[in-house]
């Protein structure tokens, strides 16, 4: 890992239909709800108290494209995509309800307790680690001065962390973030500087 001398930032999409509805959309493109829209407004007209970004890249899912660009609008700033930024991706599973996962075999649990199990069609928790690490590495690594924003989805952000901090991707579940909510990482110290800072939303009753 190169010497960044900038900030990271590290930012999960406005809330959609599938947050509401409890259900797992990972490479379904879902779309913000009028609240996610407002909430990615309110990150953008805020986001300068957090940091002020010299580039930015997001998953290219509509709800973090569009996230990214509410903030890359206030700071004048092209979002660049990257598909490894996107979200787990459980292929045949997608669309089914969180409750449902937790069910029979209990999908969910071998999810997060082993980092090999596979959805059909979908990905491991490893493949998962794999692409988003070799995403943000790359990026550091282009813009070793630069404050890097990267805005993303909860459980790919989360399984990132866990690397990172904890060199564990079964930590994942510790590091759940409500909708826009900014995190700062430090790879230099692989610590969290800051962590599911939502200012921006004082009060909203539904950060979730």
């Amino acid at each position: 890992m190169v010497k960044h001398k900038g900030r990271i930032g590290l930012v999960r999409h406005g809330q959609t239909y599938a947050n509401i509805d409890r259900v797992w959309h990972g490479f379904t493109d879902t779309e913000l709800t009028e609240q996610g829209h407002d909430q990615a407004r309110r990150l953008g007209e805020h986001f300068h108290n957090y940091m002020r970004p010299d580039v930015i890249y997001a998953s290219p899912l509509q709800r973090a494209r569009i996230t990214a660009q509410s903030i890359g609008d206030k700071f004048q700033v092209p979002v660049i995509l990257d598909a490894r930024l996107k979200e787990f991706n459980l292929g045949d599973w997608e669309g089914q309800s969180f409750e449902s996962l937790t069910e029979g075999e209990d999908i969910l649990a071998q999810l997060v307790s082993n980092p090999d199990f596979t959805a059909p069609q979908g990905e491991s928790q490893n493949l998962v680690r794999k692409r988003i690490v070799a995403a943000i590495d790359e990026i550091v690594h282009k813009h070793p001065q630069d404050n890097i924003v990267i805005v993303a989805h909860g459980v790919a952000i989360a399984i990132a962390l866990s690397h990172f901090i904890d060199g564990d991707t079964r930590q994942w579940p510790n590091y759940s973030k409500s909708n826009t909510a900014f995190s700062e990482l430090c790879l230099n110290t692989n610590k969290l500087l800051s962590y599911n800072l939502t200012d921006h939303l004082a009060g909203d009753d539904h950060l979730g």
